[in-house]
């Protein structure tokens, strides 16, 4: 056994250890610091894309067009060069023919230049190994030939899109003061207060901020992919001239963004792109077709769709009646608990009576099916299904909302509005059926009690046994 553990050892310390560090010491491609990168230069057999560190992590690219680049993808593509590996090399004996390896002209040649001055040496990647998924790779100056991963140099062959910012529209969300959106068949306008958004040509109507704060999220997040730069025909042959949709930002108190919406492209696989523009460029930037959908708002998906909006801890009584069926009553009471003024079994659902009255003070519709109806039996509002009068500690009503149920075209909608309001607003059946509660809907039905085997007769038992031999039958 001693002689074991000591070869053992020994096969650790003098075979193991060493091909460890070996493998700690592998050397990579390239040694440098991402930081101190100035310019980095792909070339490829008919195109060159050059791209300039500006700032620490920031990128542009300078060839073949001037652009901002994707800071990422340039970020992640550098990471890959200083991280990889040599995995082999080969010394040859004699000089060899680089045309074999791909070496000759290369699929891609990195070339990398410091701040400092300092130019790396040219890296060309050329032909995979015939096996081991691996690239030939020479260094400028060496004559050796070294093996990387494939995977090198496919994250190293660039389209110029694929390397390019593809934010759309960029802008600030807090800086944004004003937003029009223009069709042929409308033109909103909502503007910041210090209260929070208003219809600028509609000042009666109040505005759903969330909406408005959606809809500047999906400004932000549009991204192309891909771009005409400098287009040679008519804008009217995009759908730009006339654009079918305008965005206009106005960012702070005099900084404008004008986004501008075409026409539909085919591309491969039977899908189809949009194209956009902006009013302080000529590229053209290819969007998904939905995007149009996404921008085209009327005046009723900004506007607020609150029913009702009473604050936290304001209702203390909500008195439930109910078309054709005895109503009842919910109070708060002692510790901020609810109670009913119905009996029943079982026990009494303390939570679920706080979250009807949190949907009452919160309830908000779906869309908005009128202003100023003249007739309220077309919403089932004449004779409510459902009326809840909320009121606070001193008796005085907070408000009476009425939820009416009605059949169209072999279909229930429900509604909502506030009793003396002038709107009135569809509900999703979800959020009807969470009011259309009875009493006994707010206690905990206690478990039925089983009786015990020894409770059972004789006769149940026998019972048993025959249905038993049956099934085995």
């Amino acid at each position: 056994m001693l002689v074991v553990l000591l070869g053992l050892g020994a096969y650790v310390y003098f075979i193991e250890l060493p091909k460890a560090k070996q493998e700690a010491e592998k050397p990579t491609v390239l040694t440098f610091e991402k930081e101190a990168v100035d310019t980095l230069t792909l070339t490829y057999p008919e195109r060159e894309i050059r791209l300039q560190q500006t700032t620490a992590g920031e990128w542009g690219i300078t060839a073949p067009i001037q652009a901002k680049a994707d800071d990422t993808a340039v970020n992640n593509m550098l990471t890959t060069i200083v991280d990889e590996e040599v995995t082999r090399s080969l010394t040859p004996e004699e000089p060899v023919d680089l045309a074999l390896y791909g070496l000759a002209q290369p699929p891609v040649v990195l070339h990398i230049a410091l701040q400092d001055g300092t130019t790396l040496p040219k890296v060309s990647i050329g032909k995979d190994t015939p096996v081991g998924f691996s690239a030939y790779v020479q260094k400028e100056g060496d004559p050796q030939l070294h093996l990387t991963r494939q995977a090198f140099r496919l994250g190293l062959t660039k389209e110029v899109k694929e390397l390019r910012d593809k934010v759309v529209l960029p802008f600030e969300r807090d800086s944004v003061t004003r937003i029009a959106i223009k069709t042929s068949e409308a033109n909103i306008v909502l503007a910041k207060a210090d209260t929070g958004w208003t219809f600028e040509n509609r000042a009666s109507y109040a505005v759903d901020t969330a909406a408005v704060q959606t809809y500047l999220s999906t400004l932000e997040g549009m991204r192309a992919e891909d771009f005409v730069e400098q287009p040679l025909l008519d804008l009217s042959a995009f759908g730009l001239d006339p654009a079918q949709l305008t965005v206009s930002l106005l960012l702070g108190e005099d900084t404008k963004r004008i986004l501008s919406v075409g026409d539909e492209r085919s591309v491969d696989a039977g899908t189809t792109q949009r194209y956009l523009k902006r009013d302080d460029g000529e590229t053209l930037y290819l969007v998904r077709t939905g995007l149009l959908k996404d921008l085209s708002k009327s005046v009723t998906d900004f506007r607020d769709k609150a029913v009702v909006s009473i604050p936290e801890g304001k209702i203390t009584q909500v008195v439930v009646a109910r078309e054709g069926r005895e109503g009842f009553t919910l109070s708060r009471g002692e510790e901020n608990a609810w109670k009913i003024d119905r009996e029943s079994e079982g026990t009494l659902k303390t939570a679920t009576l706080s979250q009807f009255v949190t949907d009452l003070r919160e309830l908000r519709g779906f869309e908005i099916a009128a202003d100023n109806p003249e007739d309220l039996s077309l919403y089932g509002l004449d004779k409510p299904a459902l009326t809840l009068v909320a009121t606070d500690e001193a008796d005085e009503k907070l408000a009476t909302v009425l939820l009416g149920q009605t059949v169209q075209e072999e279909t229930e909608k429900h509604f909502a509005m506030q009793e003396g309001g002038e709107t009135v607003f569809t509900l999703r059946d979800y959020v009807f059926s969470r009011f259309d509660k009875n009493p006994e809907d707010f206690w905990e039905k206690p478990e039925p009690e089983t009786e015990s085997a020894e409770a059972t007769p004789a006769s149940e038992h026998r019972e048993e046994a025959d249905v038993q031999e049956e099934l085995l039958e």
